[in-house]
């Protein structure tokens, strides 16, 4: 760390001055050896402009360091870290909370240090936790009913409904299997905990998938359930709330979800720091918890964002499941049991 005089600093450019210019700079920015660009990651399509345009955005114009964007996915990027610990090629890695678990354990990755993030303050402590301390999340997708209006006039108000009214027949609900990953979360677990069922046990869940399957088709690709919806094949099924009202937007205005009365399913996104990255990466983090490009990030995204100081705009506030309406999944517990409950999917199940 560099370090100025205070007495010539403050002779220099006068106390307010002083106070301002403090004021602007990031955490970090007298470090030595600052690079001019990190490297940060992002999903394909739509994500991608949104984190240019939002996060990588802030981040150069607080720091002046560029950030390249690597697209691909979570497994791939902890990969890469995996591979080069000691010099690692990314910067920031988006991933899932239970893979910033499984990296956090594994000694990849940094601790969430609030010193190090001035907006880690806005930003309520779940968000954290939920990642066990080495991720912080910056948006979310909350698991309710997607359905179509002009079929179903008088849509299920919780998941107990839901699976009542689908084993008496009176519509087709499109469901998600564990090909899809969240559906471990946005159906077994979801089914499981309004049941009463333990994470070693889900039975609970498998008796309700059970009871709703004569009058259920099944999908393992994430867009079938749009077009089962949009086809007549299915009425209605638990889907992630951003990806209806994206649907709605390209003109499906048939289209609506409802936020289940036990709480829909909290599935957030979250961001990590792998070890040895230039301490820079931080502010990269902050910019990605910061309410100005978070909600920049909502209008585009229609996912709810975690700065509690973000204001959505009016189209956007309706479609916003609220954090503290949604279930907030025991991640780091539900991992030893994974490969028990899709043995039993598969085996009581079976597609």
């Amino acid at each position: 760390m560099i370090k100025f005089p205070r007495r010539d600093f403050l002779k220099a450019t006068g106390a307010a001055g002083a106070a301002g210019l403090l004021s602007t700079l990031p955490s970090g920015a007298f470090a030595q050896n600052k690079p001019d660009r990190i490297t940060v990651t992002s999903y394909g399509g739509v994500w991608e402009t949104a984190i240019r345009d939002y996060f990588v955005a802030d981040f150069k114009k607080r720091t002046g360091v560029d950030a390249d964007v690597q697209l691909g996915n979570p497994n791939q990027w902890i990969s890469q870290v995996k591979a080069s610990p000691n010099k690692p090629p990314l910067d920031a890695v988006v991933a899932t909370a239970e893979l910033i678990i499984e990296a956090g354990r594994a000694g990849l990755v940094d601790k969430i240090d609030g010193a190090k993030l001035s907006n880690l303050k806005d930003v309520d402590k779940r968000f954290v936790d939920i990642c066990e301390g080495w991720g912080v999340c910056f948006d979310y997708g909350a698991g309710g009913f997607g359905y179509h209006k002009g079929r179903v006039k008088n849509p299920p108000k919780s998941f107990v409904e839901f699976v009542d009214r689908t084993a008496k027949g009176e519509w087709t609900a499109s469901m998600m299997t564990p090909n899809w990953n969240p559906a471990t979360l946005f159906v077994i677990w979801a089914l499981n905990d309004v049941y009463g069922g333990k994470l070693d046990d889900i039975t609970p869940a498998l008796d309700a998938i059970k009871r709703m399957k004569k009058n259920c088709i099944f999908w393992g690709s994430v867009t079938d359930f749009l077009t089962h919806l949009s086809s007549g094949e299915a009425d209605i099924g638990i889907y992630p709330d951003g990806r209806v009202w994206a649907y709605y937007d390209t003109g499906a205005h048939w289209i609506d979800f409802i936020n289940p009365s036990e709480g829909g399913v909290m599935i957030p996104v979250a961001i990590m720091k792998p070890k040895n990255a230039p301490d820079i990466a931080w502010e990269y983090i902050n910019s990605m918890i910061a309410a100005e490009p978070q909600a920049k990030f909502a209008e585009k995204m229609n996912y709810g964002v975690t700065n509690n100081k973000v204001v959505y705009s009016d189209k956007v506030k309706p479609r916003i499941t609220p954090w503290d309406k949604t279930r907030f999944p025991p991640i780091a517990e539900i991992g030893p049991h994974l490969s028990n409950w899709i043995e039993r999917w598969n085996k009581e199940i079976g597609v």
